[in-house]
């Protein structure tokens, strides 16, 4: 180091270790000196490293580690992102996965507004998305894939069909042919995750690409699959995004359920009480393939049952959505709850206690076009001669 650098070296120590009445006596040369960006650039430099999920860019100290060299840092370092004390390994994602998931957004110039992902149903490769985040981006958004040289492109898509926004919240849309050189479709299994799988999730976090290589399963249901995802909580723009066992999708992500909703719910007796604050809701795959089976065989499309006791009150489809099951008793209102979507809906009897002479009413919402005033419907189901009542043709149910 040059003489003029211990010199300086020497005044800057004493100015941070000497007490303040000491430092206003300080030559006035040094009381107008300034450290300069050039001259922080030379002792730091600026480094990238992935930290849960998402880059980060911080200034990294370089070779001399001393305490000055610290101290003169301390203001960039506070303009940047508060960081964990440890932060944990992270995996890298199977390249397979890296290329099914994409980006969507509005146009080519607003970048990483959501997540989407390809899969191969009944032999056709679809794109599939949250559905509402198509009501943020519009019907047309554009895909950001990478050529072989790493550059950016973007191809726009249309959506085919689209679920029940308190239901189904997933979309569908063809991918153009010009980009199957660039998209690996993941295969789908319907089978529900329990808490004994190894499950795992990717996709974007506020557009930069996240491998969750340990998702925890807490509750799963034909319409509804409850998960905690490690170094919680993702961030947004991840919804959209795949559930995968194995390699395989189980389900697509839809958001966040918070603290306060979790704590007066119902359906918490169902979890043994286990300590939940915020936790992520996921739609499972199986309703994928029924948008699929709805655009290419409309008349034969189905859903899947609501049950109590075993019997069958209706049929939901992905443009239905469940909004609230009353209990009747002697011709009165006896109970009646919200319908979380994350309820089993073959199973209703564990949410009510039921006599045999009891009514049960399921109050449906049907229709899936954004901003459209949903139809309602019901159906009531006499728990003590199995009749069914509304709508729906009873002899249709099985």
């Amino acid at each position: 180091m040059s003489n003029k650098g211990l010199a300086l070296a020497f005044l800057c120590a004493f100015f941070v270790a000497a007490p303040a009445s000491a430092q206003s006596k300080l030559p006035g040369f040094f009381k107008d000196l300034k450290i300069t960006h050039a001259l922080r650039a030379r002792w730091f430099n600026k480094v990238k490293f992935q930290l849960n999920n998402r880059l980060i860019t911080v200034a990294a100290r370089s070779h001399s580690s001393n305490i000055l060299a610290a101290r003169l840092t301390a203001p960039l370092i506070q303009n940047t992102p508060v960081l964990p004390a440890k932060p944990r390994p992270l995996s890298p994602a199977p390249h397979f996965v890296r290329q099914a998931v994409f980006t969507l957004q509005h146009s080519p110039q607003t970048h990483g507004k959501g997540s989407a992902f390809a899969i191969r149903i009944n032999g056709q490769v679809w794109g599939v998305t949250a559905k509402h985040i198509l009501n943020d981006i519009g019907r047309e958004p554009y895909i950001e894939l990478f050529d072989e040289n790493g550059k950016p492109f973007y191809t726009q898509i249309f959506t085919v069909r689209e679920g029940h926004l308190r239901g189904a919240d997933i979309a569908i849309f063809k991918i153009p042919p010009q980009l199957n050189n660039y998209i690996v479709p993941l295969e789908a299994d319907e089978k529900l995750p329990s808490p004994a799988h190894a499950v795992q999730s990717a996709g974007f976090s506020r557009g930069n690409f996240a491998w969750f290589n340990k998702v925890d399963v807490l509750f799963s249901s034909p319409h509804r699959i409850l998960a905690r995802y490690q170094d919680f909580p993702v961030l947004n723009g991840y919804c959209g995004s795949p559930l995968l066992v194995n390699g395989k999708a189980v389900g697509v992500f839809v958001g966040i359920v918070g603290n306060t909703n979790t704590q007066s719910a119902e359906w918490r007796k169902l979890l043994d009480n286990k300590p939940i604050n915020d936790f992520n809701q996921i739609v499972p795959i199986q309703w994928v393939r029924r948008l699929v089976e709805q655009v290419n065989h409309p008349q034969q499309a189905t859903g899947t049952l609501i049950r109590i006791l075993g019997r069958p009150i209706t049929h939901l489809t992905p443009d239905d959505a469940v909004i609230k099951i009353q209990q009747f008793r002697k011709g009165r209102l006896y109970k009646q709850i919200s319908a979380y979507p994350f309820m089993d809906y073959l199973h209703l009897e564990r949410f009510f206690d039921v006599e045999a002479h009891d009514k049960i009413r399921v109050i449906i919402h049907k229709g899936s076009n954004a901003g459209a005033r949903p139809v309602e419907r019901w159906y009531d189901l006499d728990l003590s001669t199995g009749t069914l009542t509304g709508p729906a043709d009873g002899n249709s149910l099985r």
